[in-house]
């Protein structure tokens, strides 16, 4: 698999998956939530920079990964403070289980990637983007 993380038909599914920050992205703007809205785009950023040409332990590497560490902290703190106290209909515990489920599919992706089963690995990856940008619309919508 040389230096790449994974070979370019399965990283270029995981790109296009990236994508689906950009509806996250507009959500948080139409709803007021511009602090937030940062977060998914940096996100969609960092990682068409990295998956395009997914070159293991690069600088675009860790760039992707710090950015996705930084904003999920950042999100969660943020929910924590303010939506688990304001929020009537559970968005907090929406938000948390499904940003447990993001960081399930994070491990289960390199467990299946060190076992060489490349393809349920980027799909498990990509669920990552689909749960975690889930989670990014509840957290929104529950911050009216």
């Amino acid at each position: 698999m040389s230096s790449l993380t994974l070979p370019i038909p399965n990283a270029h599914f995981i790109w296009y998956c990236a994508w689906l920050s950009v509806p996250s992205t507009i959500y948080a703007l139409t709803h007021k939530n511009h602090h937030l809205a940062i977060v998914p785009a940096t996100v969609f950023t960092t990682s068409l920079l990295y998956w395009r040409n997914p070159v293991r332990d690069s600088w675009y590497c860790v760039l992707d990964m710090a950015t996705v560490f930084l904003g999920v902290t950042y999100q969660s703190i943020y929910a924590f403070q303010t939506i688990r106290i304001t929020s009537p209909n559970h968005h907090f515990a929406a938000y948390t289980l499904l940003i447990a489920a993001s960081v399930a599919c994070y491990t289960v992706s390199n467990y299946l990637m060190n076992r060489g089963r490349l393809w349920p690995a980027t799909y498990t990856h990509a669920s990552i983007h689909l749960i975690g940008n889930v989670a990014n619309m509840v957290l929104y919508h529950g911050n009216i």
